[in-house]
């Protein structure tokens, strides 16, 4: 897995990717999504676990500082794991462990997102993005 320093790897899972699929017309995007649900259950198979917390892009500096602040701890808590990815966007962020201890660590994670979250953020169990 990539570590959350390498911003080259390709997350499948990305609002990008599902803003593609849905410009696709009918037959192909459905095909598409198949794809992504197969991706997703080969990497739970694998193993993967997965947690994506939706934040929104902060518009004020208080906003932008906590988020500055919540990443640092998500680096913190990556440098510690053997497989770890983090990917997202200026909206979200999905952090996707593997192993025996995949479920412990994503509570680290999700732990963190709670007590960073200011009120207005969506935490689930997911490897794509949901809508608050």
């Amino acid at each position: 897995m990539n570590r959350i320093d390498n911003g080259t790897a390709w997350n499948p899972f990305g609002r990008r990717q599902r803003e593609f699929v849905c410009s696709l017309p009918g037959e192909q995007r459905d095909d598409l999504v198949c794809e992504l649900l197969v991706a997703e259950a080969e990497e739970l198979a694998h193993g993967c676990r997965h947690l994506t917390i939706v934040h929104g892009d902060p518009m004020e500096v208080d906003g932008a500082r906590l988020l500055a602040s919540f990443y640092e701890t998500l680096r913190q808590l990556a440098a510690g794991l053997a497989c770890v990815r983090v990917r997202g966007d200026a909206t979200f962020v999905t952090i996707t462990t593997r192993g025996e201890r995949a479920i412990e660590d994503l509570v680290m994670f999700e732990a963190a997102a709670a007590m960073a979250n200011p009120g207005g953020w969506t935490i689930t169990a997911s490897a794509v993005p949901v809508s608050s």
